[in-house]
């Protein structure tokens, strides 16, 4: 459990805590080793719940509102959905997606909750006998560990569903009509097919779901004009090329997909190689 909670954390500050933390529990002689590891257990998760869930990104997320005394107040439960559906209402979750929302939010409440009641300095928490602190300690650290599973878990699972709406055939259609690269291999070119073969979901935030697509484009170069090719002074090549791109699509509208400007890249280089040593042999 202990590696799976290190594999979500990023960056020097949230390892540091997180070995930091762990050290609390080898100081035998310290009655509050066990309250002090909880407490910075707990920071370790309100640190990762912030970087997953930033305040400027959660207060512009349509379902967002002030459940807090304080101005533009977020609670964690509003950081844990973030952190799982970004910017998606409830609604569509519920209504669309067929996933029971209410269910993931009780997870999500129920994981975080989990550490609270060792960081309070009870009399039934202090001063423990060794057999004992290691025996909480485990269920601070199960905690954590349910705490991110339940996280990430809630969130792949929102993937898979968004992926049952967003038709590939519109990705593939936004593609074709803007392939530009291909152009300047030949006089003429014409798409015959573009398979999109790999499309992650990197990033639902408040306003967007971003994807990241890598695929084939099938086409026809023609060098020369039809009138050419009739004389038999041009000539016609079948290739295939693979690109990667970047797209996106509003959060009120997941299947509007819209490529991302000037992310896409047609990778010509094997062609432009092949022809070039045909180029120095002639």
């Amino acid at each position: 459990m202990i590696d799976d909670i290190s594999k979500a954390l990023r960056g020097d500050f949230e390892e540091r805590l997180f070995a930091a933390a762990l050290r609390n529990l080898e100081d035998s002689s310290n009655p509050l080793r066990l309250n002090n590891f909880a407490y910075a257990m707990r920071e370790l998760t309100r640190h990762l719940l912030h970087r997953l869930a930033p305040d400027e990104s959660v207060n512009r997320c349509p379902w967002y509102k002030n459940e807090t005394r304080k101005e533009n107040g977020i609670t964690r439960k509003q950081r844990a959905i973030y952190a799982t559906q970004g910017g998606l209402s409830d609604a569509y979750v519920r209504d669309i997606l067929q996933l029971e929302v209410e269910d993931i939010h009780a997870d999500l409440v129920k994981a975080i909750s989990g550490l609270s009641k060792l960081t309070h300095i009870e009399r039934s928490v202090f001063d423990l006998p060794a057999q004992q602190v290691d025996s909480l300690a485990d269920e601070a650290i199960v905690a954590v560990y349910d705490f991110v599973r339940t996280i990430f878990a809630c969130r792949n699972t929102i993937i898979d569903q968004l992926w049952e709406q967003i038709d590939s055939a519109v990705i593939d259609e936004t593609l074709r009509e803007t392939i530009v690269a291909i152009d300047e291999l030949a006089s003429h070119s014409y798409i015959d097919a573009v398979y999109t073969e790999r499309v992650d979901i990197v990033a639902i935030d408040h306003e967007s779901i971003n994807f990241s697509a890598q695929g084939t484009i099938e086409c026809e170069l023609q060098w020369g004009s039809n009138s050419d090719l009739r004389r038999g002074d041009g000539a016609v090549l079948p290739e295939s090329f693979p690109f990667q791109c970047e797209l996106f699509s509003p959060i009120g509208a997941p299947g509007d997909v819209v490529l991302r400007e000037d992310s896409f890249g047609v990778d010509t280089g094997s062609w432009s190689d092949v022809r070039y040593g045909q180029d120095e042999q002639a």
